[in-house]
């Protein structure tokens, strides 16, 4: 279907249908929509990233006070008044520059920081993500005042990309051009699309396109052309070029909205994936018209279970719990459903283990819980992470990492969770505390080595059965396929456990397993995957 046919069919699709015996194609003339996800997100490890915060690839011009106020909605004057400037790169995280201090509050400030990573660092660090076994990333970049384009910020070129955005028609998409920032998007489109990674862009739909139009329904049409315009970039019917889907709020009140927008990015790209974004609080709302939906509820338990401090709930509780979650997820989606250590508002992962027995992210920051550590993760917390990391990677679900988690960033509750990722070539300003922060590269070693393994094996993790086998501080489960099989082993206890292996030994985190006769010895806090494969199975 060309994209001047979907243009025309968007006005319906959005609920403003021709009247009458009207020519014109209307929603009818879509093709069927499929009711399951597209199948290559059932072996999806996804990999999500705030572009501002990751990596600067170019000497761009620096933001401004000014483009800073238009995407927070504060004054430009007020900014220009405190002084405010872009935040170093290797600054101590926690410590608040002066013009922070003269705005307000942590919770205020910390979100106008800007740090000046963009698209371009990206497309750099592609070898690097590819490396640590993702295979789909997902990014939000679009401009708060002209959503249908990429911020310009991220971009070579933000003077000459608001210039032109401001001359277009924002309620009339055949006025909108390619901007430089634009470019560089579908440039890292391809570059991943060459190394057989997807690219997913989060959106805020059809809420940050509602100062574009009159009213709902042509906001909510826009919404389905800037879904167009990423989709099949150039028009002409082959969506190779565009991007993989797209993640939004899932919102039960948007749920016409979200099924015309299901029936358009079908028709476009039948491939692509529409995922729902955890809520605040983390709860995992109805599917509605979503191929899946961000889900915290299997971290929440391992997060108990994996407490450096010691389990605080036994294995076989933990197995129960898990059982039952996943029970209650739609079979058919929970391949796809995507496994996050939290919502947006939740603290980062190695400081969410370190501080395992504050479960309510609401109160998981040294200003409201006295004693709660978000400095840089210690070698027990660090073994917790991969531990984590295994089980995420052998449980059902896409198992999904936030830049930064793999080498161990630290940060309390939002906004304190958006700190900037930690390089190798850069030196960090030490804590006050006197502590060094440097990325883990043992951390991200073994959460590639992880991720690997589910790439390797994504039939078996992702459909395979799952038997529970769990007693004491030892959880052991089994995933089972025709062709394979999986022993997943975690001991907590304080000493060793034997075990039945299955197989040969193809992931361990901690003491390396003995192994003997089909059977194993897992030292203490520490786990492995047995896996064999290429025979028939009972």
């Amino acid at each position: 279907m060309t994209y001047a046919r979907l243009l025309v069919l968007l006005m319906a699709v959005a609920g403003c249908a021709p009247p009458g015996d009207d020519p014109r194609p209307g929603p009818n003339d879509l093709p069927p929509v499929p009711d399951t996800p597209p199948e290559w997100t059932f072996g999806a490890v996804w990999y999500e990233i705030d572009v501002d915060r990751f990596r600067d690839g170019t000497p761009s011009p620096a933001p401004t006070p000014a483009s800073v106020a238009r995407a927070a909605g504060v004054p430009a004057s007020a900014l220009r008044e405190a002084g405010w400037r872009p935040t170093p790169w290797t600054a101590d995280a926690t410590a608040r520059a002066g013009w922070e201090r003269a705005l307000g509050t942590p919770d205020g400030t910390v979100p106008l920081r800007r740090y000046g990573g963009d698209l371009q660092g990206v497309l750099d660090q592609l070898p690097t993500l590819d490396a640590l076994g993702v295979t789909a990333l997902v990014l939000r970049v679009a401009d708060p005042e002209a959503p249908w384009h990429v911020d310009p910020w991220l971009g070579p070129a933000p003077a000459r990309d608001r210039e032109m955005a401001g001359l277009e028609d924002p309620g009339d998409p055949a006025t909108w051009g390619t901007s430089r920032a634009d470019r560089l998007l579908l440039d890292l489109v391809e570059a991943a699309h060459d190394r057989g990674l997807r690219v997913v862009l989060d959106v805020g739909w059809p809420s940050s396109l509602a100062a574009t139009a009159a009213d709902a329904d042509s906001a909510a049409a826009n919404a389905l052309a800037v879904a167009v315009r990423w989709l099949d970039p150039d028009g002409d019917g082959d969506p190779s070029d565009g991007v993989d889907g797209f993640r939004l709020d899932a919102d039960p009140a948007a749920g016409p909205f979200l099924r015309g927008l299901r029936r358009v990015v079908k028709a476009i790209q039948p491939e692509a994936v529409l995922l729902g974004r955890a809520t605040a609080d983390g709860a995992v709302a109805g599917l509605g018209a979503l191929d899946a939906l961000d889900d915290p509820r299997a971290f929440r338990v391992l997060r108990q279970l994996l407490d450096p401090a010691g389990p605080q709930l036994s294995a076989a509780d933990a197995a129960a719990e898990l059982a039952d979650l996943y029970a209650a997820t739609p079979p058919d989606h929970l391949p796809a459903f995507v496994s996050v250590a939290g919502g947006p508002e939740a603290p980062r992962l190695a400081t969410a283990l370190r501080n395992a027995n504050v479960l309510d992210d609401a109160e998981a920051t040294p200003r409201l819980r006295p004693g709660y550590s978000v400095a840089p993760p210690g070698p027990d917390v660090l073994r917790s992470v991969a531990l984590y990391r295994m089980l995420q990677a052998t449980l059902p679900g896409a198992p999904h990492v936030l830049y930064g988690d793999e080498v161990g960033l630290a940060g309390a509750r939002a906004p304190d969770n958006r700190r900037p990722m930690l390089w190798d070539d850069l030196d960090y300003a030490v804590t006050p505390d006197g502590e060094a922060v440097a990325p883990d590269a043992a951390l991200r070693e073994q959460t590639a080595r992880a991720f690997r393994l589910r790439r390797d094996h994504a039939d078996l993790f992702a459909r395979g059965t799952l038997d529970w086998d769990a007693t004491g501080d030892v959880l052991r489960f089994a995933r089972r396929t025709a062709e394979a099989e999986a022993v997943v082993v975690v001991n907590l206890g304080e000493t060793a456990v034997r075990v039945e292996a299955g197989g040969p030994l193809a992931l361990a985190v901690g003491g390396e397993p003995a192994v003997t006769d089909g059977s194993a010895v897992i030292a203490p806090r520490s786990g492995a995957v047995f896996v064999a494969s290429g025979v028939a199975l009972p």
